[in-house]
């Protein structure tokens, strides 16, 4: 038992250690999404591809860090922003407004540095995603 604390603590000691790189990373990860994003509003015949996989992508690897660096938020706003992607048959307008909007309180929970659920602020944004 020992030697799994052990081992713990030394890959939390590790983490610890790069959150501070962390907003760099998440920083230049949502510039990718958002490049992808426009990409593909100005790209109306390769729209959803562009959206199926480098949208997806990019929102997939916001997700799959934030928690590890106490942004729960960014990982449950990414999760749903793939999950929506993953369910449409089409991206219009209205689609894509959508999209549009999982981006923008992305940016929000890093500007704002919304860590764990984001408070009142993140509890607004989830209620708001949730009817999208």
């Amino acid at each position: 038992m020992t030697d799994i604390l052990s081992d713990y603590e030394k890959a939390m000691s590790v983490i610890d250690g790069l959150s501070g790189e962390y907003q760099k990373w998440v920083r230049a990860d949502l510039d990718r999404l958002e490049k992808a994003f426009h990409k593909a509003e100005s790209d109306k015949e390769r729209r959803e591809e562009l959206i199926r996989e480098d949208v997806f992508r990019a929102a997939h690897d916001m997700k799959g860090q934030g928690a590890t660096f106490g942004y729960e938020l960014i990982t449950t706003v990414g999760n749903h922003l793939c999950r929506y992607i993953e369910k449409q048959d089409q991206f219009e307008d209205k689609e894509m407004s959508a999209v549009e909007t999982h981006i923008r309180f992305l940016r929000q929970i890093i500007e704002e540095e919304l860590t764990g659920q984001g408070g009142a602020k993140g509890s607004k944004i989830l209620k708001e995603i949730e009817v999208l």
